[in-house]
């Protein structure tokens, strides 16, 4: 079931991308040919000596980006199948604004071939005196060329930085919302790898390394079928977050670690013949209110103020002492009771820091 939830929202979340590259690139496509015609702004520095209906300009427009639209997502999600995006981010950018450009550009002249000879049947140019070749040159198509370079550069870049930053956060960022401290409800989880020291001094620092890399990239599908939110990654530990309500629908935030679990489980084989070993993670979960703020001018971010995240912390370092994977507070059991997950009680404990004691469960 998790495994059909995950596919469904990967395919919504492609789905979007559509509608957005199609959006983009018909926008783009139709802005280019109106510039190009209309001398928009004194833009253009080409007299026609023919005016192109204005339902002309939309069609070509909106063809060309329905095409390009779609060819484009294609090949970008493709790139993403094949790890394309395990690079440098100056790297990324570039190849990415290279490969892109390329599809555009082939793409362009697909249309174009189309469209000489649709205009050829149809009288509007004599092919004995219009070749393809100077069909296909014209200052159209050089204006549509420049468009989609201008384009691909400036998608790589906005997707890239969307992904550094974290898609939410990103939008965020862009809009202002937490310029201001602002209270919010939260849950919060504390994602850690057993044993990572005897793990490290195992592998070394090399393969450690690269060990992290895999699990983290190996979380990507829960985060999306979990909807949650990557606070920040500390060294072998991932913090995720949901606003509360969202944490507690389908209870996300215990379904995160299970299906996480399970996630590496499948892929003990890979992690045996990579690393001799199968990883495991613990987790401590907590929420409550906190306070959101953007801070930073150099490096701008979005952190959370609360004990909250300190409680989490502290509930996920009692995994080991207590022989448990997933423990919770009383706060997270309460909010989630009557879900299908067994709720077993650890304690009252008084944790590091806290003044009074802390009910801690286990969750199976």
């Amino acid at each position: 079931m998790d495994t059909v939830k995950t596919r469904v929202r990967l395919a919504l979340f492609s789905a979007w991308r559509l509608l957005f590259n199609l959006l983009f690139w018909s926008a783009l496509f139709t802005f280019v040919l109106g510039v190009r015609y209309y001398d928009i702004g004194n833009i253009a520095f080409i007299d026609l000596p023919v005016q192109i209906p204005v339902y002309r300009i939309f069609l070509n427009g909106i063809t060309l980006g329905l095409c390009v639209g779609i060819i484009y997502t294609v090949v970008e999600l493709r790139l993403e199948s094949l790890r394309f995006y395990d690079n440098s981010l100056s790297r990324i950018i570039l190849l990415r604004t290279l490969y892109l450009f390329i599809v555009c550009g082939l793409t362009l002249a697909a249309v174009s071939y189309a469209n000489y000879y649709v205009d050829a049947a149809k009288g509007n140019i004599d092919p004995d005196k219009v070749g393809y070749s100077r069909y296909l040159f014209s200052a159209t198509v050089q204006f549509l060329m420049l468009g989609a370079l201008i384009g691909n550069f400036a998608l790589s870049v906005f997707h890239t930085l969307r992904a550094k930053i974290g898609y939410v956060d990103f939008a965020n960022l862009l809009v202002g919302r937490y310029r201001r401290p602002v209270e919010e409800e939260r849950a919060f989880m504390f994602l850690d790898l057993k044993s990572s020291t005897a793990i490290a001094e195992q592998l070394g620092h090399r393969r450690y390394s690269s060990l992290i890399q895999d699990c983290f990239r190996d979380l990507t599908a829960t985060l999306l079928d979990a909807r949650a939110e990557v606070y920040q990654y500390v060294g072998d530990e991932a913090v995720l977050s949901w606003p509360v309500d969202l944490a507690a629908a389908n209870a996300n935030c215990l379904r995160a670690y299970f299906q996480f679990a399970g996630t590496l489980q499948r892929r003990k084989a890979y992690y045996q013949a990579a690393y001799g070993l199968v990883p495991e993670f613990k987790a401590g979960i907590n929420l409550g209110r906190v306070t959101v703020v953007e801070v930073g001018v150099l490096k701008r971010a979005i952190v959370y103020h609360s004990d909250v995240l300190n409680t989490a912390a502290r509930v996920q370092a009692l995994c080991n002492e207590h022989g448990k994977t997933l423990l919770v507070t009383d706060a997270v059991k309460d909010k989630l009771e009557g879900t299908s997950y067994r709720f077993d009680f650890i304690g009252d404990i008084l944790l590091r820091g806290k003044t009074q004691p802390v009910g801690v469960y286990s969750v199976e």
